[in-house]
């Protein structure tokens, strides 16, 4: 007889799951990760024994949206309300087992819907394409203990399932989900513990060293949060809802990380679950390949973390420096763009006295005119030091008061009273591509007017009938972040990083329901236009891993520099069947999405064969 849970998940399979029973070619479906459209895919059977295995943690995946579909047995339009006015906060997508902020990933198989049949981002069609699973994960693991990962991921093996893992659903190159897969939701792993004097297993260090274990699914804010009882701070996303453990594992940037450098510079330690089911303690002295491959090297690659140990500091008094300036009429360009690579040459001195933090470049229609804001911090810095700073900006501006406006405030602060002003970013609001690229001293100073001319060619335009995208114009973002030149950890950070002054972010949208075909002509233009311009300023350096190019050209030197190899034979180390894979992660290629979103071999595969 079937328990409960088995027979639930029955009925919702009969629901959401495709027909299994459509056949494909023995041979390929050898070469491929199993689909519900494969002979090889798990029988009922197998799913329930998963959910034996798990402790009865196991989800059958329900779009969240799926309440707003009429033809849905869950249908409820006050339940459908509910979700409509959740729908762009990252919060509400990180606590669903499957959502995500990006849902372009999943094809926009289920977002929610008006009643009239139009997405809450605008597609008037959505009602009629109805709801589906799309690339939602099929089947998801509610992961509390470490032995629920253990059992999936070697259940997966088996079975030749696709695994995916979330946290937060936060990851905008859309690592958190894939078709037909099981994913492993870590967000319920919960915990922080503050400590004064901190030593990894079996491996003492020579100072003492504040530090704070964090479980996989806390979030930045949660952590700020607990360590305010202690004074303590430790480097977290700039986005309060952003998980530890995705961001620090692709280097992760945050407001302290020109202080204190990158997330993946603070680790001390982790705990992680590898492919074969091995549960492990991580550090400098213990498994130091994989403490190095995680540090940097990417996330859902080598194994899944369960908890990680951070450097901790005391908390810093914070001065925030605001600078908000626009043109004086809105035909202004040329001079605009000027202006823009002048303050990008002076951001090594800025970063060299201290300032950090993140600003934006924007143009009509969010603003009338060509418009600029920063919001840079300074920690524990004598008064006046961030008008020190802005006095080379403040004489080129008041030079040109007839062409620019600005506005300037600063004011001082504890962190935790600077950080609680931080809110979500708003997310699902439609489709997106972002290029970016990290940029040295040397991009930003040698050639100030080619500088400002590449930004006037990729940066939106004040004429409207002739945007800079090619649905509208672009929005440019900075970061002036980069950790510290004197900061040397041995990991899988690309060594890009460690010159870096900004990592420069190029963004092009376009609506929900728009066809295919303009969807790809801007992820098109931002590879092989704004992305390429950007490469050419700084051809030797790279991209950031979690902020990057979804079609990025060279990938692996990309976003990994001269670690590619190293980290490439520790995942055949540690993961040798490909039981972890994403999209550009460290040995990708020896699997291809494809078209549909099934894994399958590449053509003439061969286990034994180096891609590098």
């Amino acid at each position: 007889m079937l328990s409960a849970s088995s027979l639930l998940l029955s009925v919702l399979t009969a629901i959401f799951v495709p027909d299994t029973h459509t056949h494909v070619n023995a041979q390929q479906s050898g070469n491929c990760k199993c689909t519900p459209t494969s002979d090889c895919w798990p029988s009922a059977t197998e799913w329930s024994a998963l959910n034996d295995t798990v402790s009865g943690q196991l989800i059958q995946a329900v779009p969240p949206a799926s309440v707003c579909y009429s033809a849905q047995p869950n249908y409820n339009e006050d339940a459908c309300d509910y979700i409509r006015s959740q729908w762009f906060n990252s919060s509400f997508h990180a606590e669903d087992p499957i959502s995500i902020d990006y849902p372009v990933w999943a094809n926009n198989s289920c977002n929610p819907i008006f009643p009239n049949g139009t997405s809450v981002t605008g597609d008037v069609q959505a009602g009629e394409k109805g709801c589906s699973i799309g690339d939602y994960p099929v089947y998801v693991v509610n992961a509390t203990q470490p032995e629920h990962i253990a059992g999936a991921l070697q259940w997966a093996a088996q079975k030749n399932v696709r695994i995916v893992v979330k946290n937060t659903g936060h990851s905008y190159p859309g690592r958190s989900t894939g078709y037909s897969s099981l994913s492993i939701w870590t967000h319920n792993f919960r915990g922080i513990t503050y400590h004064e004097d901190f030593q990894p297993q079996y491996c003492p260090l020579n100072e003492t060293q504040k530090a704070a274990t964090i479980a996989a699914g806390e979030v930045g804010s949660s952590v700020i949060t607990e360590l305010q009882k202690h004074n303590a701070v430790v480097v977290t996303g700039a986005n309060p809802d952003v998980g530890l453990a995705g961001w620090f594992t692709g280097g992760g940037h945050g407001f302290l990380s020109s202080t204190h450098g990158l997330g993946a510079d603070n680790l001390l330690e982790a705990t992680l679950i590898t492919p074969t089911g091995d549960l492990l303690t991580v550090n400098a002295c213990q498994y130091s390949d994989l403490f190095f491959a995680i540090r940097g090297g990417g996330g859902s690659t080598y194994g899944v973390i369960t908890s990680a140990v951070m450097k901790a500091y005391t908390a810093p008094e914070t001065t925030t420096h605001n600078l908000q300036l626009t043109t004086t009429h809105p035909n202004i360009s040329t001079e605009y763009w000027d202006l823009i690579a002048f303050l990008h040459s002076q951001m090594p001195a800025l970063k060299a006295g201290g300032m950090q933090g993140y600003y934006f470049m924007v143009g009509p229609p969010i603003m009338p005119t060509l418009s600029f804001i920063w919001v840079f911090n300074l920690y524990d810095k004598p008064p006046g030091t961030a008008d020190t700073l802005f006095a080379p900006i403040k004489t080129y501006l008041d030079a040109r008061r007839d062409l620019f406006i600005y506005h300037t405030t600063s004011t001082t602060s504890s962190y935790y009273d600077f950080y609680a002003q931080g809110k979500n970013e708003l997310v699902a609001t439609g489709g997106s591509a972002y290029g970016s690229r990290l940029l040295p001293a040397r991009a930003l100073t040698e050639d100030v007017d080619a500088l400002a001319r590449t930004f006037e060619a990729i940066g939106p335009s004040t004429d409207l009938s002739r945007p800079s995208g090619t649905l509208g114009n672009t929005l440019l973002l900075g970061h002036l972040i980069a950790p510290p030149s004197n900061v040397s950890v041995d990991n899988g950070v690309n060594p890009a990083w460690r010159t870096a002054i900004t990592h420069f972010i190029v963004s092009e949208g376009w609506l929900d329901g728009m066809p295919q075909s303009l969807i790809d002509s801007v992820y098109a233009d931002i590879t092989e236009n704004k992305t390429y311009a950007l490469r050419q300023l700084a051809p030797d350096s790279g991209a950031y891993f979690n902020e990057c190019d979804s079609y990025e050209p060279d990938w692996q030197y990309s976003f990994f520099g001269p670690n590619y190899a190293h980290l490439w034979m520790i995942k055949q180390t540690y993961d040798p069947e490909g039981v972890l894979w994403c999209r550009r992660c460290v040995g990708s290629e020896l699997w291809v999405e494809q078209p549909g979103g099934r894994l399958c071999r590449p053509e003439g595969y061969e286990k034994e064969q180096t891609p590098i």
